[in-house]
């Protein structure tokens, strides 16, 4: 008894579910930030009224992430390797959220073998969420900047993590994600 902990795992066992607990947080907060992208700079027409603002927030609020993906895709281009990546986060996080079962090669939080396949999945799917979170980030930031909107970002996002978005993302935001057309949809690239 004195290898479990509180929970009545083992705390091998218990590693495990705290890091499942940790990619489901982080995979509600990249669907969040993908709604806020969808309802905001890539509603692709100018929010008018409170009315069309609300129904923008309440139909993004419940859509699944399946659809929030479908929505991104119809307004624009994706590169495919980040459309790939994309497409793995929704798997990733359907077998979460649905069927833990197939997490590839077995779930099994008795043995070490399970164990490691089950972490290495979750630390998999929270990293496609890093990636596909920073250029998400990149898209808010930059409509942010063109829309004269100053964002905090001491409490919510690092220095570490603006420079990362400044030299890295931002910059090639045209490539990762480009207008299907430029004309109805925002400038996502800082080339003005």
């Amino acid at each position: 008894m004195k290898d479990e902990v509180q929970s009545g795992y083992k705390p091998v066992q218990d590693d495990v579910l705290k890091t499942l607990g940790v990619a489901v947080i982080a995979g509600q907060g990249v669907e969040r930030l993908m709604s806020t992208c969808l309802t905001f700079p890539l509603h692709g027409e100018p929010l008018q009224t409170v009315e069309q603002l609300q129904t923008l927030l309440e139909r993004h609020s419940k859509a699944t992430l399946g659809q929030l993906l479908k929505a991104l895709r119809q307004r624009l281009d994706l590169h495919p390797t980040f459309d790939g990546q994309l497409d793995r986060f929704l798997h990733s996080r359907n077998v979460i959220a649905h069927r833990l079962d197939d997490v590839p090669g077995g779930f099994d939080l008795h043995s070490d073998e399970g164990r490691g396949r089950l972490k290495a999945f979750l630390l998999q799917y929270m990293d496609d969420g890093q990636n596909v979170s920073m250029v998400l980030l990149g898209v808010l930031r930059e409509w942010a900047r063109q829309e004269g909107i100053d964002l905090p970002s001491e409490h919510h996002m690092s220095q570490r993590m603006q420079n990362l978005l400044d030299s890295n993302i931002v910059p090639n935001l045209e490539e990762l994600i480009g207008s299907k057309e430029r004309s109805e949809h925002p400038k996502v690239s800082n080339a003005d």
